[in-house]
């Protein structure tokens, strides 16, 4: 026994170069985001879906309905996790709390390796920095820190799954379908934007030619979303593609509910919000609901600004690779699927396609280091910032959550909100966390 102990030590030892940005990256995003496990859960979406599984005997039947917030949602994974959750450990937050953030690690290791891969392992430390910056920006804190934000985990979890896939084929290797079919069906049941990676899989078997010996594989995926468009329109029939949210016309006009704009106003704000969903990973410069706006101080907008603008053109280049490609596809699908709305937390999975994008330059290769020695500046500068803007921001949300637990309306308060709180369920929180 001994000897197989020192043994695995030995092996570890060796690997200290591979082994140590993956332990890093662990360390750092739990370091981190450990204070969203004391998140008292008084959050309005949070208790809703608390509420949603609280008597439900079955959890089969999350595949057959809405998510149980009657926004026409289908995300039966979450359902699911939050229904097992709640059985196991009621309505403590820490556990539902840490399944995200390990979700998010684990999204995190898995883009390093796909960096690792295309930037070779020589130049781990840019490929570390840059995943480095998918831990912890703007775009990527929500789902690590907000319960009812776990699907948009899922969908990237598979996403990155199918592109460490890719990334390990060969040239003349023909990717599986069944590994394409599978990928693309829990991303669907994760998220509406799990439709990325079905888009993604057509993308490659489309783009990398050969289309003959893919024919199988296209059929599979397209019968794939035939069948998850039919599925919605069985479950919410006219209401299949529906989601309203408020947001700003022009970045200066706002609109408490997209579902009240008609004509044109509405035809706008959906062209908008693409365009918007799009250009914010190249050009950060709207808030939270798509106005422009400065993020925060004037000091945190000339730094995330800069830097994310230094990054795009220092991996800008007269001809895109594959994985550059892919990148931008990745961008461009989330901003059309998430026509309807624009927010920080929809951008998650636009912030890995723009890291990928970076990574994957022919600029960053041996012959200009000079260009590389830069980029991993920036982006050690960028996080840095990062880390310093959002940790204050996760303070105040930790303080605000107390507060709100701990006024004496609170109860009262938030089942006025909404019928479709328990009233069992905010007994449970205050018996626990009010003290």
């Amino acid at each position: 026994m001994a000897e197989k102990i020192t043994a695995f030590f030995k092996k570890l030892n060796d690997r200290k170069e591979t082994l140590l940005p993956y332990l890093a990256l662990s360390a750092i995003g739990y370091a981190f985001y450990n204070i969203a496990l004391r998140f008292v859960p008084v959050d309005f979406d949070d208790l809703v879906l608390l509420s949603s599984v609280k008597n439900v005997g079955n959890p089969l039947s999350f595949f057959s309905g809405d998510w149980g917030f009657g926004n026409y949602g289908y995300r039966p994974l979450h359902s699911l996790s939050l229904w097992f959750s709640y059985k196991l450990f009621g309505v403590s937050s820490g556990p539902a709390q840490l399944i995200n953030i390990l979700l998010h690690i684990a999204v995190i290791l898995l883009l390093y390796a796909l960096l690792l891969r295309l930037l070779s392992e020589k130049h781990w430390a840019v490929a570390f920095v840059l995943s480095c910056l998918g831990l912890i920006s703007l775009y990527t804190v929500s789902p690590p820190t907000w319960i009812s934000d776990r699907p948009s985990l899922f969908v990237a979890f598979f996403l990155l799954i199918l592109l460490n896939y890719l990334a390990r084929l060969n040239e003349d290797q023909q990717p599986r379908f069944w590994v394409l079919g599978l990928l693309s069906l829990l991303a669907l049941i994760s998220k509406e934007s799990g439709l990325i990676v079905p888009l993604v899989c057509l993308y490659f078997l489309v783009s990398e030619g050969g289309l003959k010996n893919r024919r199988g594989s296209l059929a599979a995926l397209l019968a794939i979303l035939a069948a998850y468009s039919l599925l919605r329109f069985v479950i919410f029939g006219s209401n299949a593609a529906t989601y309203t949210e408020s947001g700003y016309l022009l970045g200066r006009n706002y609109y408490a509910n997209l579902g009240e704009l008609q004509g044109a106003a509405r035809l706008a704000a959906y062209l908008e919000n693409i365009v918007k969903n799009i250009l914010a990973v190249f050009l950060p410069v709207f808030d939270g609901q798509g106005k422009f706006s400065l993020i925060g101080t004037k000091l945190n907008s000339l730094v995330v600004v800069g830097c994310t603008v230094l990054l795009w053109a220092l991996a800008a280049g007269k001809r895109l690779t594959r994985f550059q490609k892919i990148g931008l596809v990745i961008i461009l699908a989330n901003g059309l699927i998430h026509f309807q709305l624009f927010r920080y937390r929809t951008l998650y999975l636009a912030m890995l396609g723009f890291l990928i994008f970076v990574a994957a330059s022919d600029n960053l290769k041996e012959k200009h280091f000079v260009r590389m020695a830069v980029v991993f500046l920036v982006a050690a500068v960028f996080f840095i910032w990062n880390m310093h803007m959002l940790g204050e921001n996760l303070d105040f949300e930790l303080i605000d959550r107390i507060t709100k637990i701990r006024a004496a309306t609170f109860e009262q308060d938030i089942l006025a909100t909404s019928n479709r709180i328990d009233a069992g369920i905010v007994k449970e929180i205050i018996a626990k966390y009010r003290h």
